[in-house]
């Protein structure tokens, strides 16, 4: 390892002001009427750090490996291992450990026995959404994770799960359990909002997203759709024209976002598993600050048909769980190709080889970037990352030291990309334009300064950021480790909740090592790994190779079980996991 005194600023500090209030509606109305604001906040942000750079490289716009020939990483030597890895390990409630969480095996085991079912967990359910979304006092604001829902669909879909039980025609290990799906995803019957107050309104959607059609397949209840960050385009899951999400373990702090509302309901207890989007590190980023697990998969190893049209070269649905035994039973039942998305074509199948090979890690690489992981602000996260990675060795793992060259270049062209593709998605909007919340109205008119020569540019840099991680992943490490994020939960402060903030400390520090996932396509995880000094969860980062998903699995399902017992489920009131 480097140089513990080493500081060099890898990727750069924000160094913008907090804005909330009347101050920030005044500043909307200023970047909105006088071109010359919006164009010195552009310049200010950075937006044009890459155009003093001359590349030749190639564009890539889907980070899809190239072929084998070139990277090495379109086929994988893993045999494929389904969902029979349970059935043969013998899953129960006991062999998942003390995850300190009701699970979707508990809830199996549950109605296999005729313990319960799945009717009666539903009705324990509706009872833990209202108290949920109850405030209690001033000082106890309620969680908000679910934004729409239908107590009819869901007694009908857990009443049909009940039937197969009582025939013994279960479906697997999903039927009966219920999930929350992010605003930013089709189920039929329900508004496709996207965070806001005006898209999709009076549109229901007319079917389910490709991977909501999967886990009906199984027989999952789909519970409603839940809170989001507006359109996306932040980390915190503020949101005053909709809802916010509160964390459960602080509501005075944020869930995260965009996919914060998914977040809440696992972390609260209400839903062993929910599903997200991530495009900026939205599900990565939800997950650590609410002390979950969140998978963001390769780029086209989900089906996208369904999720709203508006950052297709970064953001990908993926799920969160409970428990990496729960994370994985998702991921591979929406996980492979859909005949309808072209993007999905070409993946090696899905396979959760080496879910159970968590007691000897000696096959393991694991590269540390040190000068990059020191960039946190809060010092827990370091302390935690460092028990980790002597946990690791301890069961054999190698830990090499590495460099990835233009991470603050990377960091610029993720945002160039991801933001102009939002953009020119809400350009049909327009007319909608007053009814966004004032910190997006702010965004919106500094990215009109944007060109095309910009997003060509940031393209080039994904070509050579995608060149950089596959050298590592050929050449030196199997996995790449990080904080998930720089900061615990943010607090929220009472006068953003009325109109919103912008908080560029909290964002960039937010999403620094989140973002060169979505912008190379490779897989990212959050595992829980410990708290701070205030309660809050702590999560960390695994990034592995393009399709190698089992593998983050795999070191999910490790982390698991050094974390233990340690793991805290958030405090009684804000806890509603108790549906057996």
């Amino acid at each position: 390892m480097s140089d513990m005194t080493d500081n060099v600023e890898i990727t750069k500090n924000p160094k913008a002001p907090y804005v909330s209030s009347y101050p920030l509606m005044i500043l909307a109305f200023l970047a909105e009427w006088i071109p010359g604001i919006s164009k010195y906040l552009f310049y200010d942000s950075g937006f044009a750090d890459l155009r003093k750079f001359k590349y030749e490289d190639s564009l890539t716009s889907i980070p899809l490996p190239l072929p084998k020939e070139k990277f090495g990483l379109n086929k994988l030597e893993h045999p494929v291992v389904g969902l029979e890895i349970f059935d043969e390990k013998g899953i129960s409630p006991e062999s998942i450990g003390s995850t300190g969480y009701l699970t979707a095996w508990h809830l199996r085991e549950a109605y296999l026995s005729g313990r319960i079912t799945p009717s009666q967990v539903a009705e324990r359910f509706l009872e833990r959404i209202e108290a949920a979304h109850t405030c209690t006092s001033p000082t106890e604001p309620s969680i908000e994770g679910f934004y729409q829902y239908e107590k009819d669909e869901i007694l009908k879909q857990a009443e049909e799960s009940t039937a197969r039980y009582a025939q013994k025609k279960s479906l697997g290990p999903l039927d009966g359990v219920p999930i929350g799906v992010k605003d930013e995803l089709d189920v039929k019957g329900f508004e496709t909002r996207v965070g806001t107050i005006f898209i999709n309104r009076g549109n229901k959607a007319q079917r389910d997203a490709t991977l909501i059609h999967r886990l009906r397949e199984r027989g999952a209840i789909i519970a409603g759709k839940t809170s989001m960050h507006e359109l996306g385009m932040d980390i915190t899951g503020n949101n005053p024209k909709a809802k916010t999400p509160r964390n459960p373990y602080d509501p005075n702090h944020y869930c995260g976002g965009s996919s914060g509302g998914s977040a809440a309901i696992v972390a609260s207890g209400l839903c062993p598993i929910a599903i997200g989007c991530d495009g900026g590190g939205s599900v990565r980023v939800p997950a650590s600050f609410c002390g979950v697990y969140g998978l963001k998969p390769t780029t086209g190893r989900i089906s996208s048909i369904g999720e709203f049209p508006f950052a297709w070269t970064c953001a990908v649905p993926g799920p969160f769980a409970s428990s990496a035994d729960d994370l994985a039973l998702a991921y591979y039942a929406i996980a492979g190709k859909d005949p309808e998305d072209p993007i999905t074509y070409h993946q090696p199948s899905p396979t959760l080889y080496g879910f159970y090979l968590t007691n000897t890690l000696s096959d393991l690489k694991i590269g540390i970037y040190s000068a990059w992981n020191r960039q946190v602000l809060n010092p827990a996260i370091t302390t935690v990352l460092h028990e980790f990675i002597d946990a690791f060795k301890l069961r054999g793992a190698q830990f090499v030291e590495i460099e990835i060259p233009e991470l603050e270049e990377a960091r610029n062209a993720h945002l160039i990309s991801i933001l102009s593709e939002v953009h020119s998605s809400l350009n049909r909007y327009k007319e909608h334009r007053t009814k966004i919340t004032y910190p997006n109205r702010i965004i919106h008119c500094i990215l009109d300064h944007l060109t095309a020569s910009d997003y060509i540019q940031s393209q080039q840099v994904r070509t050579r950021s995608m060149r950089y991680v596959s050298d590592l992943f050929e050449n030196s490490v199997d996995l790449i480790l990080t904080p998930t994020t720089g900061i615990t939960a943010p607090q929220i402060y009472p006068r953003s909740l009325l109109h919103g903030e912008l908080n560029a400390n909290v964002s960039g520090n937010g999403v620094r090592y989140v973002q060169l996932a979505n912008l190379t396509g490779i897989p990212g995880i959050n595992v829980p790994a410990g708290y701070d000094d205030k309660g809050l969860p702590i999560g960390l980062q695994f990034m592995a190779k393009w399709y190698n998903e089992a593998l983050l699995l795999r070191v999910a399902k490790t982390s698991q079980e050094i974390l233990g017992d340690r793991r805290k489920q958030p405090r009684e009131g804000l806890w509603f996991g108790d549906l057996l």
